[in-house]
């Protein structure tokens, strides 16, 4: 009977450490949220159907009248609209009670491009076959703070002259995903993930940007620096030829102590009709090695809930924890 007892403790304790389930749209109290999500639960932040979120820009919050307020109908399913919240982030408090609901923040993005030889951003000094990486400035980083999510999930987008796009990159015999990266530092940096070798990429310059889609926040908020690096006078790598990798039309702001600069980055415009790449490898097939699709362009959403890591793992464990204890209890 001791044992049956200690394996039914076990399982207690078990589900009090591993949560049955995390969301990327579960919002702590005092948490951070980004203007363009959709479909956001602040229900832990203590607002109320129906009830009131207000600003306040005096310096008083208990005793200020304030300055912007907005009815909430769902705190399950609550959204950051542009229009509504574009010009009034901050920290937003319960209304009344004037407890901190959660802080509204524009997001911020930027992509650079970084030689792993020299650990700078590449430029004239590259030299043919050089391994590239890349260096994500964002304040989505924040979102790590929300209950089991690992980071914002970014995607890295890379299309070759042809205008076939890779959604992974190989270098040293390692694939790297570019896909739904979790960044969870201001400073994010992959270390070098694409090998510049003309035996494995065709020559010639690739479009290179980075998104944030998490909640549908591009689609609702499709602004460059904010939640793309996309722009009409972006980054174009060029790949091949006697100077190697260089980078043209990037710009290079100067980087604030918060990690949160916006620049205008990202790509050369690229034909639709992309054709199969026939180099050795990456195939355009879609595969595990460095796979290009033949598509000109890949849409990638963050999906609308994110669980935490390990969790189909951590309940096949606890079932089976469950199933030996009812199997010992029963014996007795």
């Amino acid at each position: 009977m001791p044992r049956t007892a200690a394996l039914v403790l076990l399982c207690l304790a078990a589900l009090v450490a591993f949560p049955v389930s995390a969301a990327i749209t579960d919002v702590p109290p005092g948490g951070t949220v980004f203007i363009g999500e959709r479909g956001l639960n602040i229900a832990a932040t203590n607002v109320t159907a129906g009830s009131q979120i207000a600003r306040f820009t005096g310096g008083n919050v208990q005793t200020d009248a304030p300055s912007d307020v907005v009815t909430v109908s769902d705190p399950t399913s609550f959204y950051v609209s542009p229009d509504q919240f574009g010009s009034a982030t901050g920290a937003w408090y319960t209304n009344p009670g004037r407890q901190l609901a959660f802080i509204v923040k524009d997001p911020s993005l930027q992509l650079r491009v970084i030689n792993g030889r020299t650990g700078r951003e590449i430029g004239s000094g590259a030299v043919s076959g050089d391994p590239l990486g890349f260096r994500i400035e964002t304040n989505l980083d924040a979102m790590a703070q929300r209950p089991g999510v690992a980071g914002a999930p970014m995607t890295i987008h890379v299309r070759d002259p042809t205008g076939a796009e890779f959604t992974s990159l190989v270098n040293g015999g390692i694939t790297t995903s570019l896909v739904n990266i979790p960044v969870n530092a201001s400073v994010y940096e992959t270390g070098p993930v694409w090998a510049t070798d003309t035996s494995q990429y065709r020559a010639g310059s690739y479009e290179v940007w980075a998104d944030c889609n998490a909640n549908g926040m591009k689609d609702n908020y499709n602004q460059v620096g904010k939640t793309t690096t996309r722009s009409q006078a972006g980054i174009s790598v060029q790949v091949g030829g006697t100077s190697g990798p260089s980078i043209t039309g990037a710009a290079t702001p100067t980087v604030t102590a918060t990690g949160t600069t916006v620049a205008t980055v990202t790509a050369v415009t690229t034909t639709a009709n992309a054709t199969a790449v026939s180099t050795p490898a990456p195939t355009a097939t879609g595969t595990a090695v460095a796979t290009a699709s033949a598509t000109a362009t890949t849409a990638t959403t963050a999906p609308a809930t994110t669980r935490s890591p390990g969790f189909a793992a951590t309940t096949l464990a606890l079932a089976g924890i469950a199933a030996l204890g009812l199997a010992l209890f029963r014996r007795r």
